[in-house]
């Protein structure tokens, strides 16, 4: 597929999700907007590009060792009938906008905890929404054949980069009070983790059933490759102790992920809505990684003798059979992925920003400096 036909697609994708955010906004109070399955769908921004691509590269290399990152939630899910409403509860009392809200209000409101956990999420978020910009550039030239550019004016994840960053400045600080309820953001979300489910489990049942025979056919071809044995089990008591530590951190993730808070808690507006996210948030999980291993071990069987790239079986299997659709379809969902991660993850780090650095330690400060200047000519 030519650049600019794919290019296009991408804008007209964008439009809608600028249509959809739009149309959440005015309808603030509809069924459509509000509702439990649209929260719970809002709170899968946690499947980034990296589940998307990254899973199945895992999958291909490494076995099973993608599960964890999985399992964790699932397991943590049932507290959170108890913990998430409670923490629900005490932010929409006290107006908490961002994880570093929370915590240094657990502290007697500490300035200097809010600010240093504010620059812990920088420094390891901000790598990570780059790696969602590099996935869609490199999936672009993918599925266009291109070459990579160097030069940032010809690059097409510097102009999706600006796209986004309006995006989430226009229907993200709308609002005086940072702890308002972003209908649109958390509608076009939803919306966006829908359609990478839809595409994800679209591009399974294409590489399983028609591709190959099923997954019998599938397990049976790959069993015999090198290695398949080793990778396909937890392994040793090292094994073991890994996948208990990468349990516990994507269980604590789930809840301390800044873009995971600000969906499941900021971003709540009943905690009815809890009860349906307890079952259908593990489904979606469930769903998701149904064909991480059909995928993965299916591009290890087609790109045995060549180095292709792992990540990017998902797009490399319908591309290699030429089918032009599938392939756009499953760019798009990665795209969504990505992007859903990156919007929602700019907001809350740049709420943390002003509310926990810039107000406390500059303006805030530069008035106490200008009050007392002004005090004694007053007097």
């Amino acid at each position: 597929m030519s650049s600019a036909v794919l290019l296009l697609i991408l804008s007209l994708y964008l439009a809608l999700l600028f249509y959809v955010a739009h149309w959440a906004e005015k309808k603030n109070n509809s069924r459509w907007t509000n509702n439990p399955y649209v929260y719970t769908l809002s709170l899968a921004v946690y499947c980034s590009a990296w589940t998307y691509y990254g899973s199945i590269g895992v999958a291909a290399t490494s076995g099973l060792n993608y599960l964890p990152t999985y399992i964790g939630p699932i397991i943590g899910i049932p507290a959170w009938i108890i913990i998430l409403r409670k923490i629900i509860r005490i932010s929409r009392i006290n107006k908490i906008s961002s994880i570093a809200d929370f915590i240094s209000l657990r502290y007697g409101n500490s300035r200097f905890l809010g600010a240093l956990v504010t620059l812990t999420c920088l420094f390891g978020i901000i790598p990570y929404i780059s790696l969602q910009l590099k996935a869609i550039s490199e999936t672009f030239h993918v599925v266009t054949r291109t070459s990579v550019h160097s030069d940032i004016f010809s690059d097409t994840t510097t102009y999706v980069a600006i796209a986004l960053a309006l995006f989430a400045s226009y229907y993200g600080t709308r609002y005086v009070d940072a702890s308002e309820k972003r209908k649109g953001i958390v509608t076009a979300v939803a919306l966006e983790s829908l359609l990478k489910l839809f595409f994800f489990v679209l591009v399974g049942l294409y590489v399983t059933f028609f591709v190959f025979d099923g997954f019998d056919d599938i397990y049976s071809k790959a069993s015999v490759l090198e290695g398949f044995a080793e990778k396909n089990t937890i392994g040793g008591l090292p094994q073991a102790i890994n996948w208990f530590f990468l349990c516990m951190t994507s269980l604590f993730a789930i809840f301390l992920l800044p873009r995971q808070f600000q969906m499941g808690v900021v971003e709540n507006n009943r905690e009815n809505h809890v009860k349906v996210a307890l079952w259908l948030f593990p489904l979606y999980l469930l769903l998701i990684n149904i064909f991480v291993f059909p995928i993965a071990w299916g591009g290890n069987i087609l790109f045995e003798d060549t180095t292709a790239n792992p990540d990017t079986y998902s797009l490399l299997i319908p591309q290699f059979f030429d089918n032009t659709t599938i392939t756009v379809l499953v760019f798009l969902g990665g795209f969504s992925a990505a992007i859903s991660m990156i919007v929602v993850a700019s907001i809350s780090l740049s709420t943390m920003l002003s509310n926990n650095i810039i107000i406390p330690y500059g303006f805030w400060v530069r008035c106490v400096r200008a009050t007392r200047r002004i005090t004694p000519s007053v007097l």
